[in-house]
C-alpha cells in the first residue's frame, strides 16, 4: 500500500516540471533573439529563449520526469526594428505554441488532481486500517 503514495508523488513532481515548462515558454514567448548564423554563433547578439519539453520515463516504481529542449527551437520573424534582427530584418522567435501550451498546462493540472487524489485515498486507507486495529 505504501508503495502507491511514491507513485503518486512521483506523479506530483513530474506533473509540477510539466507544468514549470510550460510556464516559462509563455512567460518567453515573446524573448526574441538573433538568428544564429550557418556556425550557429549569434554575432554577439543574445540567442533567442530555448523553450522547454519535459519527458516522461519510467523509474520503477513510479515516473521520472527531464527537461529536454523543443526542437527547432526558433522560427524566424520577420522584425526590422528589433536589435537582434540581422540585415533581412529576420529574428529568431522561440518556437512556443500557446494553444499546445494551454492544453498542456490543463493536462498537467488535472493529472497533478489525480496523484493527490491518490495521496488521499491512500491515507484514508491507512487511517480506516488503524482504527479497525484499535
Amino acid at each position: 500500500m505504501v508503495g502507491s503514495i511514491g507513485i503518486a508523488l512521483s506523479g506530483l513532481t513530474a506533473q509540477m516540471r510539466r507544468l514549470d515548462a510550460s510556464a516559462s515558454n509563455v512567460a518567453n514567448v515573446r524573448s526574441t533573439g538573433a538568428v544564429p548564423t550557418s556556425d550557429g554563433s549569434t554575432g554577439g547578439k543574445p540567442a533567442a529563449y530555448q523553450p522547454l519539453a519535459v519527458a516522461q520515463t519510467d523509474a520503477n516504481p513510479g515516473t521520472r520526469a527531464s527537461f529536454t529542449p523543443i526542437t527547432p527551437a526558433y522560427l524566424q520573424e520577420y522584425a526590422p526594428d528589433d536589435s537582434a534582427a540581422n540585415a533581412a530584418g529576420m529574428v529568431a522567435a522561440p518556437n512556443v505554441d500557446l494553444a499546445t501550451e494551454r492544453v498542456n498546462q490543463i493536462a498537467a493540472s488535472r493529472a497533478y488532481g489525480a496523484n493527490v487524489a491518490v495521496v488521499r485515498t491512500q491515507d484514508e486507507m491507512l487511517t480506516s486500517l488503524l482504527d479497525s486495529k484499535a
